[in-house]
């Protein structure tokens, strides 16, 4: 008994004959656009919740509307069936088009880069021109909207390589994309070959509905990898907010003591740390109120931090009280710089109210030695700079360290 194989990329029916060994079995084409649809709406959930949860997140909004617009072009392509009527298969892969093309302008959102809508437009109106002039020809429109995919695909591949997130979630998206090209590679290929003579028109509309189904479940995974991509992302900021003392943008006590515990593990390693303390910041508070105390310590936190090298940090203990650290720094230089530091403190002015206010620090120094802990030198060093505040003498030139 003959068989009817339609195909859902335009291509008019045709009777074979099943034969036993033949070819591979085929898939149906409105059952795999009916998939389309349903997998594309199931993943729009995710991204509405996303973009809804963590606003203002223009990635998750792109890649909304890239679901968004997959989901109309599924349902677009499901109008026309098996029968492949050219106006539904070249609207629905145009839409299709558009909406992966959105999955790159997300990924662009997603690393801080404007523009590629413009881009995006002119690939899905070139394709959707080249398939309306192949209207009657349908080897040609299934060649130029595997071509038009694979391109947006490619500018997404492309531009994960290029930025490189870490964690796994861009290396799942990157090898979800190549996958979903090399299927659309192949509907290229396989289109061709049936022009020229070389495969069998049942072996190429077995072929596409796999690399259909290809697709289907490679848009799920990629989609999948933007997830990790952004959970890693929102965990990032979490992990620094946790660490980042809000008034100051330093490094908050949690922060602090991750980096020394850090420079620990790191075994025979010295370095020095420097604990900083505003002098007569009480008064401070009491003459011009909270606010001009706050403003103090912003801008103590901001002198210190760009008055240090790249290898080193800055954290705020607690009140008034600051500390540099100074990794692979002995206690010698370390105490120069913590009085370069003093001395731009001294120098440099912060207006409060139309009012000039200057400010002057106490200054604690010690080096850590190799069979010490974190802990020691800054108590060391908190010694140190009490030494200092009630102007009694104090050794310099040597490391201070715990009896």
């Amino acid at each position: 008994m003959a068989a009817r194989i339609y195909s859902g990329l335009g291509v008019r029916p045709v009777s074979v004959r099943p034969k036993t060994g033949g070819p591979m079995p085929s898939l149906d084409f409105l059952t795999l656009y009916i998939v389309i649809f349903l997998n594309s709406l199931t993943v729009c959930v995710v991204w509405a919740a996303f973009a809804y949860r963590y606003r203002p997140n223009p990635a998750a909004l792109y890649w909304l509307l890239g679901m968004g617009l997959t989901v109309v072009g599924g349902a677009v392509l499901a109008i026309q069936g098996n029968a492949g009527a050219p106006v539904p298969a070249i609207g629905g892969n145009v839409l299709i088009i558009l909406g992966f093309a959105q999955f790159w302008i997300g990924l662009r959102r997603f690393d801080g880069q404007a523009g590629g809508q413009k881009l995006a437009l002119a690939i899905a109106a070139l394709a959707a021109c080249a398939m309306i002039a192949c209207f009657e020809f349908d080897r040609g429109r299934a060649v130029v909207y595997a071509a038009g995919q694979a391109t947006v695909m490619g500018l997404s591949i492309r531009h994960l390589l290029r930025f490189r997130q870490p964690g796994v979630g861009a290396i799942v998206a990157v090898v979800a994309f190549a996958v979903a090209m090399l299927g659309q590679l192949m509907v290229i290929g396989s289109n061709i070959s049936v022009l020229t003579g070389i495969m069998a028109f049942p072996v190429y509309y077995a072929l596409a509905s796999y690399a259909l189904l290809c697709t289907v479940f490679s848009g799920a995974v990629w989609n999948l990898g933007f997830a990790l991509m952004m959970i890693d992302r929102l965990q990032t900021r979490l992990a620094h907010l946790s660490e980042t003392d809000e008034l100051t943008g330093v490094a908050n006590r949690r922060g602090l003591q991750i980096r020394l515990a850090e420079l620990s593990r790191q075994g025979d390693q010295v370095y020095s740390v420097a604990l900083f303390d505003l002098d007569d910041f009480k008064p401070l508070n009491d003459r011009y109120g909270h606010a001009a105390g706050d403003r103090a310590l912003a801008h103590l936190g901001r002198l210190l931090s760009g008055g240090v090298g790249p290898t080193d940090f800055v954290g705020r203990l607690g009140g008034d009280e600051f500390c540099v650290v100074f990794p692979g720094t002995a206690y010698g230089e370390a105490l120069r710089l913590a009085e370069a530091l003093r001395a731009s403190v001294s120098a440099t002015p912060f207006d409060f109210a139309g009012e000039e206010i200057r400010l002057s620090a106490s200054v604690g120094v010690a080096e850590r030695a190799p069979e010490e802990n974190d802990l020691d030198v800054v108590v060391e060093a908190d010694k140190a700079l009490y030494a200092d505040k009630a102007r009694k003498p104090f050794r310099r030139g040597e490391p201070r360290r715990i009896a």
